[in-house]
């Protein structure tokens, strides 16, 4: 799932029944200062070695989920560190000693959080990762730039890579509405997933029943109410396959 920051990616992990989630957001509880009173286990990997031990399922025995919020603040601290380890055939340089990598570091940057990933996902539980969000390209042909939709915010090719590996990715937007239509008071901020890919947005699901998505293209999350929340997508999913079956 992506989203732009403060949208509700923690919020909707908070959602996920029996999760351990590796936090590495910055701010209280790596990020989780809006789901703390859920009582929810949660690990602050400091390093590439931790966060390689939570990804492979040593950390989370007992859970029915796990998660990483956000796996692109991951990338860009210890995965970036240990990715900046490696000798280069080129030397080293004032700029990468400085801890700014070079071109060749995102591929490998890209390449370890790939393997990460694989190790994850499978892994039999509930697997959930958060990314923030990078915003559309527009296209500008002077400078041989090509219009690119808004995807995970995710070092090199990884953003496609990594979208290519789950079953669905979801983009997690908000917008202003109105609980009453005829009351201007009644306007509060929505929060709903995009579900289907577009010229925009690189969001996706393979989960389809009879040929239909099971999703809508659109699927409103409201904490209080539930409604969005992964007990409600879950459930929607299972009993659409169970009535085509």
């Amino acid at each position: 799932m992506a989203a732009l920051p403060g949208s509700g990616k923690t919020t909707f992990v908070g959602t996920v029944p029996n999760v351990d989630v590796a936090a590495c957001e910055t701010g209280h509880g790596k990020g989780l200062v809006s789901i703390a009173q859920k009582g929810i286990t949660f690990y602050e990997p400091e390093n590439y070695k931790e966060l390689e031990a939570f990804c492979s399922g040593d950390v989370s025995k007992n859970a029915d989920a796990i998660a990483l919020d956000s796996l692109s603040a991951m990338t860009k601290t210890f995965i970036k560190d240990y990715a900046l380890s490696f000798p280069r055939a080129k030397g080293q340089t004032l700029k990468r000693a400085a801890g700014v990598p070079e071109l060749d570091d995102y591929n490998v940057m890209a390449e370890i959080t790939r393997r990460l990933l694989a190790k994850l996902i499978s892994i039999p539980k509930h697997i959930i990762v958060t990314t923030t969000l990078k915003l559309p390209q527009d296209a500008n042909p002077d400078e041989g730039r090509e219009a690119q939709p808004a995807m995970p915010d995710l070092p090199g090719q990884l953003a496609l890579a990594a979208a290519a590996m789950f079953d669905t990715v979801l983009i997690l937007r908000t917008r202003p509405a109105l609980r009453d239509p005829k009351d201007p008071k009644s306007r509060y901020t929505q929060r709903y997933f995009l579900t289907q890919q577009s010229d925009k947005w690189l969001a996706k699901s393979r989960l389809n029943s009879s040929s239909a998505p099971i999703l809508a293209e659109e699927e409103v999350f409201d904490k209080d109410s539930g409604v969005g929340g992964f007990p409600y997508l879950l459930d929607k999913i299972l009993k659409s396959y169970a009535n085509a079956a």
